[in-house]
């Protein structure tokens, strides 16, 4: 085609011109599609970088709270010598012996010392006593990671046990028989009072391994209970105080002050009150892991958010490496009646107080059973515990 433009012709090629625009539309989506392409090519980076970094987590969290158990075999080639600075390098509690035969740690097993605190303010802050509070609630939860099972071990806050003592300035003065809740408020911060209480309670059950614990104080419980929709449960007891009751046989779904309340409140005046209160707390704790359960198939990011939530009104050594791995894990947990036990003894009075007297030989023998492996007779191992 030709145009004429001042006396001149002009040629203009219309097939050419339809073939620049072409050009022009395919370069433009060719861009389009290289931006679409650096976006997801980012994008599944990005995903690809949080999944592994939360595998890594999940990885590092089982790591730490595994608790390794070597083998530890004795060959009749090495020496007497060899043989003793073996069952010296032992970690305790790693390996023992009960009526005659030989037992080791079960590795699957992790074992969480939990701590209710009984004080209203944060856990760094000490009571106008100037202590770190009691330990009104001890409560050793242990997950094994293969079967999926979790146990329950209450343990009376008035067990007596040898309590380590210090004086204000953190000096070990002595150890002497006291309550199990008293071991707590001679910690010097939030952290020392949760090292002394497990070791206590490891101590208690033969050196058992434990491997994280976490103390709250009373105030942070409706928090935890409100976070995954309340629990639902019936009474086992009446009990009454200055503003509120519930009754035995009451249908209740346990929020807020509510929830705080169920587990705390006792009446003094009533011996042997703070047993039914653990009955209670155990109660509670049963119902509160299937309703966590429901929630966090849900949300499986909620327990790190709570944790999050909950810094100033609690006190833990578990990470969030420790999280990522025990996220998925607490989806598929059981807890079967069975499971739910307590420190075997018997409730004595002393004075204006009560003491629990532990079982030692029925103790021992729980220990073994819920937390140990027989060793076959060709593996010799060291005696950490006795």
């Amino acid at each position: 085609m030709s145009v004429m433009t001042s006396g001149v012709f002009v040629y203009k090629n219309t097939e050419q011109g339809e073939a620049v625009k072409k050009t022009e539309g395919k370069t433009g989506k060719k861009r389009i599609l290289k931006v679409c392409l650096i976006f997801f090519g980012i994008f599944f980076f990005l995903l690809a970088g949080s999944i592994a970094g939360f595998f890594y987590l999940r990885v590092k969290g089982e790591k730490g709270l595994k608790t390794a158990v070597p083998a530890a075999e004795q060959s009749e080639e090495k020496s007497e010598k060899e043989g003793q600075k073996e069952k010296e390098d032992l970690p305790e509690g790693i390996y023992t012996t009960y009526q005659g035969k030989r037992y080791r740690y079960n590795e699957d097993e992790i074992n969480f010392l939990c701590l209710g605190i009984d004080k209203d303010i944060p856990m760094e802050e000490k009571r106008n006593t100037g202590s770190e509070g009691l330990a009104d609630a001890v409560l050793l939860v242990s997950i094994n990671v293969q079967s999926k099972d979790v146990k329950l071990l209450a343990i009376p806050r008035e067990t007596v046990i040898p309590v380590k003592v210090f004086d204000r300035a953190g000096n070990f003065v002595k150890t002497e028989n006291k309550q199990i809740t008293l071991q707590y408020a001679y910690g010097r911060t939030a952290k020392d009072s949760c090292e002394l209480t497990a070791e206590a309670v490891s101590n208690l059950l033969y050196k058992l391994p434990i491997q994280r614990y976490c103390a709250i104080n009373f105030t942070a419980l409706p928090v935890l209970n409100d976070a995954i929709g309340g629990v639902k449960l019936t009474a086992l007891e009446t009990v009454q105080w200055w503003n509120g009751s519930f009754y035995e046989g009451q249908d209740l779904h346990l929020k807020g002050q509510m929830a705080l309340d169920y587990v705390r409140q006792r009446d003094e005046t009533i011996p042997e009150s703070s047993m039914g209160r653990l009955e209670r707390q155990k109660q509670y704790i049963t119902g509160f892991i299937d309703q966590a359960k429901a929630a966090v198939k849900k949300d499986v990011t909620l327990p790190a958010e709570l944790f999050q939530q909950l810094t100033d009104y609690m006190c833990t050594n578990i990470t969030l490496e420790d999280l990522a791995y025990l996220a998925p894990e607490l989806v598929n947990i059981r807890l079967n009646p069975e499971n739910i036990g307590m420190v075997p003894g018997d409730v004595v009075p002393a004075g204006e107080h009560e003491e629990y007297h532990v079982h030692t030989e029925e103790l021992k023998k729980l220990v073994i059973q819920s937390f140990y492996e027989e060793v076959p007779e060709e593996g010799i191992t060291g005696e950490a515990v006795q």
